[in-house]
C-alpha cells in the first residue's frame, strides 16, 4: 500500500477496504462544507479539456523566482506546525479514480463513493498514537509500557551540542517508522516535531501519571497550542474570535455525522505550501547545509547531525528562518518534486499543479462562489491580477484563461492572504473556512477542552500558559 505524499492519494485500495473503514468508523468520511454550491456548474470551473491545459498553464507559473524572499515575522515552526495538524485529521484515501494524468471531475456519488479519510476528524494526536492505516497502536516501550518507544538515530557527523541519541521514530528494519501515520517522516523538521510529541508524552509519564492520564494531558494541551497560538497566526484573529465565542455558521455537522469538508483539506488548508522556504540553514551546530531537497529524507533511521536544533525556527526574530508569505507561488523546490518524494504517484513534479487538478477533479467551487456563499465581496478581477503580477507570466493566464473571474479556489485563497494582509494570515474567505473547520474538530474532539469553560493548561513553566515552545521544554528538546 502506497503512503500519501504530496498532493496525493494513497491508492490501491480496493472496495471491501474502502466499506471496512466505512465499518470501522463511518464517521471517517468527506463531504463539502457548501454543498449547495455543488447544484450549479456557474459555481464550478468548467469541465473541459481546456480547463485542464490551462490549470497546468497556470500552476507552472506559481514558482517564486528567488532564493532570497522577505518572510513575515511569525516562528518557522508553524509552517510545519500547520502540516502535523493536518496529518492528525486527514488522510485522504481512495480507488483508482483520482487521475492527475487524465483529469476529469468525480460525479458527487463518485466522490462519496471513493474518498474515504483515514484519519479521526479530531484533534487527538492518532498520528501520534495510531491506529495507523493498517490497524496498528504505536508500540510501546518494553522497559516501561506507560510510556512510547523511541528510536535512535544513526551514527553520522556528531550528536549536536545539547542533544542525545533518543531522536528518532522505532523503526521496522531501520526504515518504515512503527507511528501511527508514516507521512510524518516526509521531511526532517515534521519528523523532528512528532518525535518531541513522544518524549513529551514520556515526560508527562515521568512526573507521575499513567499511559491514558499522559495521552489526555498531551492532548489537551496539544489543542490548547493550536487553538490560541496556531490558529491565532495563521487566520484573521477577528475571524477566530468570531467563530469561537459566537459559533459556527456554515459547518456545523452533527457528532455521529462528523465529516471533513473538502473546501478545506483540498483548498484552505494547503495555505501552508506557499509558506515553506527552499532552505532553513544552519539547522543545527553540526549540519549546516539544510536546503528542502536535503530536509526530504523519508523512510529511513535518522543520522545524528540531522537532529534538529529547535531554539532558531521558534525564533520570531530570525529573519533567514521567517515563513514565505502567503501568495500565489511556491519555492522552486516544491514545484519539482523528486520522484522518491512522488513516491510512485502520478508523474508530476510541481506541487501547484497537482494541487489546481485535485481541486478540479474534486468539484472544488471558485473563490468567488464560496465568498458569495459566506456573504463577502469577491475579489474583483483586477485585484486578483495584482497579486498575480508579481510572478512571471501569471496575469496572462489568469486573463486568457477566464480564471481572474471564476477562479480555482485554492488559488483564491492564495491571492485574497496576499491581497487583504501581505500573505502574514489567510483572506476572508480562508480564515472562516479554517477557522469554523478547527474549531469545529476541535469542540467535536476527545477530550475538548472546549467542553470544559475551566479547563487550563498545568504542564508549563507558568500555570494557566502553554505554547509550542513549552511543549519542547517538556520534551527536553529545546
Amino acid at each position: 500500500m502506497n503512503r500519501m505524499t504530496h498532493g496525493a492519494l494513497v491508492t490501491g485500495n480496493t472496495e471491501e477496504e474502502i466499506n471496512a473503514l466505512r465499518a470501522i468508523n463511518p464517521t471517517f468520511a468527506f463531504g463539502f462544507m457548501f454543498s449547495d454550491l455543488q447544484s450549479d456548474d456557474e459555481n464550478l470551473l468548467i469541465t473541459s479539456l481546456d480547463t485542464v491545459h490551462d490549470l497546468r498553464s497556470l500552476g507552472a507559473t506559481m514558482v517564486d523566482p528567488g532564493l532570497v524572499i522577505p518572510g513575515i515575522h511569525v516562528s518557522a515552526v508553524h509552517t510545519f506546525l500547520g502540516q502535523f495538524v493536518d496529518h492528525d485529521i486527514t488522510l485522504e484515501r481512495g480507488t483508482r479514480n483520482i487521475n492527475l494524468s487524465e483529469p476529469t471531475p468525480l460525479s458527487l456519488e463518485e466522490i462519496a463513493q471513493t474518498i474515504v479519510n483515514s484519519r479521526s476528524p479530531n484533534l487527538d494526536l492518532d498520528h501520534v498514537y495510531g491506529p495507523d492505516i493498517d490497524g496498528n497502536l504505536s508500540p510501546r516501550d518494553p522497559s516501561n509500557p506507560e510510556k512510547l518507544l523511541l528510536g535512535q538515530v544513526a551514527e553520522g557527523q556528531g550528536l549536536p551540542a545539547g542533544k542525545d541519541v533518543w531522536n528518532d521514530f522505532p523503526r521496522l528494519d531501520g526504515r518504515a517508522p512503527l507511528v501511527g501515520d508514516s507521512r510524518d517522516d516526509e521531511n526532517v523538521i515534521i519528523n523532528q516535531l512528532h518525535v518531541a510529541f513522544i518524549r513529551a508524552h514520556n515526560a508527562v509519564v515521568d512526573r507521575g501519571h499513567r499511559f491514558d492520564e499522559a495521552r489526555k494531558l498531551l492532548i489537551q494541551h496539544y489543542q490548547w497550542i493550536v487553538l490560541n497560538e496556531f490558529l491565532e497566526q495563521i487566520a484573521d484573529p477577528d475571524v477566530v474570535r468570531t467563530v469561537r465565542f459566537r459559533g459556527t455558521r456554515f459547518f456545523n455537522p452533527p457528532a455521529r455525522a462528523f465529516f471533513m469538508p473538502l473546501e478545506f483539506s483540498v483548498a484552505a488548508f494547503r495555505f501552508g505550501h506557499s509558506k515553506v522556504r527552499p532552505a532553513y540553514e544552519p539547522f543545527n551546530n553540526v549540519q549546516v547545509a539544510a536546503t528542502l531537497d536535503l530536509l526530504f529524507r523519508p523512510g529511513r533511521t535518522l543520522p545524528e547531525h540531522w537532529i534538529i536544533s529547535w531554539p532558531s525556527f521558534l525564533d520570531p526574530e530570525n529573519d533567514d528562518r521567517f515563513p514565505r508569505p502567503i501568495d500565489t507561488s511556491l519555492t522552486r523546490l516544491l514545484t519539482e518534486l523528486p520522484p522518491d518524494v512522488l513516491n510512485g504517484q502520478a508523474p508530476e513534479p510541481n506541487l501547484a499543479i497537482r494541487n489546481l487538478l485535485r481541486g478540479y477533479i474534486l468539484r472544488m467551487p471558485t473563490g468567488q462562489a464560496v465568498a458569495k456563499a459566506i456573504a463577502i465581496q469577491p475579489m474583483t478581477e483586477q485585484e486578483i491580477i495584482s497579486v498575480a503580477g508579481k510572478f512571471s507570466g501569471q496575469s496572462g493566464v489568469l486573463n486568457e484563461s477566464g480564471f481572474a473571474a471564476r477562479t480555482p479556489l485554492w488559488f483564491y485563497i492564495l491571492a485574497e492572504a496576499a491581497f487583504f494582509s501581505g500573505g502574514r494570515h489567510l483572506g476572508p474567505v480562508g480564515s472562516t473556512i479554517v477557522a469554523e473547520v478547527l474549531i469545529s474538530v476541535l469542540r467535536n474532539s476527545t477530550y475538548s477542552i472546549l467542553s470544559d469553560p475551566q479547563w487550563s493548561p498545568t504542564l508549563g513553566a507558568t500555570q494557566g500558559l502553554f505554547d509550542l515552545e513549552d511543549l519542547l521544554k517538556l520534551a527536553g528538546v529545546f
